[in-house]
């Protein structure tokens, strides 16, 4: 399911959910700045233990 997000609505089970499409392009540049930002903060982090 390529470029679909997946909620864990019960434990050990996933289940897809096709809500990136639905977002607005705003809407998803923000998240994927702002995961960018955050994937960018845990490996400096990573790199300064």
């Amino acid at each position: 399911m390529s470029g679909q997000l997946a909620l864990e609505l019960i434990k050990e089970q996933v289940v897809p959910a096709a809500v990136w499409e639905t977002l607005p392009c705003e809407a998803r540049a923000r998240v994927t700045i702002m995961l960018a930002r955050l994937l960018a903060a845990m490996v400096e982090e990573a790199r300064d233990e």
